[in-house]
């Protein structure tokens, strides 16, 4: 064998061995862990959930528990946060950065399922990174409901009437995929909306039971309203979008309205402030 070939496997053998411990590097960063609490008489509580990097989802829990968590992450850049004060009422979960670490290697294999229970009222905190989360909160008992998304993916449905009536559903997304609906199930009297960069989809589905108001601050970016027709819609801009789509909304005087404005039964006032951005209106039934 020529000495040629010889250098060339030595260096395929090194760069395997060099793939190969990375692999059992990555691996042993990698932990996983599962925490549990039983509801015991709580009468409300307030949840923060903070999720920098990787998958997340989050979902109504069963029985009697107040939450489960299951997490995969990396142990040499996160740890794991599970805290609850049962006296202040206030629970904490999810993952958090360690001190004077470099740039988090582990975040696609990391992945989280939160559970949380219906059973009693809730004031949700949420805030996401990057990565993707799929976050279903109908069904809930929600009385205040604050989602924060950086660069991702995210997806937040309310696909059934939420127990209680959230004061406020509030939304600030950074250079972000965003799609929330199911909107009307909240009961909330105010929808709030902060964009940066990205593409944004607000459906206001749902069994609606009062008139709301809903404000959307948009830098550089797009949203796409999907709106129920038996909802009376108003909009109101004070922008420069490069593109407005009433979707058979009716100018008078400095707003857009529905047909049915005046007669409907429940109303939704929309103010839009945007820099330079599209706005899209969808009907739906």
């Amino acid at each position: 064998m020529s000495e040629g070939r010889v250098a060339r496997l030595a260096a395929t053998a090194v760069l395997a061995a060099t793939l190969a411990a990375c692999h059992h590097a990555d691996a042993q960063r990698m932990r996983g862990t599962t925490s549990a609490r039983q509801l015991q008489g709580e009468r409300r509580v307030d949840v923060e959930v903070e999720y920098g990097a990787g998958r997340l989802r989050v979902a109504p829990s069963r029985g009697d528990l107040l939450y489960r968590m299951e997490l995969r992450y990396d142990d040499e850049q996160f740890r794991p946060v599970s805290e609850y004060d049962r006296g202040a009422g206030r629970l904490k979960l999810g993952v958090e950065s360690r001190e004077h670490r470099g740039r988090n290697r582990g975040d696609r294999d990391q992945h989280a399922t939160i559970e949380l229970t219906p059973r009693i009222p809730l004031a949700l905190s949420l805030a996401f990174g990057a990565g993707e989360a799929q976050v279903e909160l109908g069904g809930l008992a929600l009385e205040d409901v604050e989602l924060k998304t950086g660069a991702s993916r995210t997806v937040v449905s309310f696909s059934q009437p939420n127990r209680a009536a959230a004061r406020r559903v509030k939304v600030e997304a950074g250079a972000a995929e965003v799609r929330v609906s199911g909107l009307g199930n909240t009961h909330a009297p105010r929808f709030e909306f902060s964009g940066g960069m990205g593409e944004t989809t607000l459906d206001f589905g749902g069994a609606w039971t009062r008139s709301a108001a809903a404000e959307i601050h948009m830098g550089v970016g797009s949203v796409r309203l999907r709106l129920p027709r038996a909802l009376g819609v108003r909009v109101t801009r004070d922008s420069f979008l490069s593109s407005f789509d009433a979707g058979g909304l009716v100018k008078r005087g400095d707003a857009w309205y529905s047909h049915n404005y005046a007669q409907a039964r429940h109303k939704l006032d929309i103010s839009i402030h945007a820099a330079v951005g599209s706005v899209e209106v969808d009907w739906i039934d």
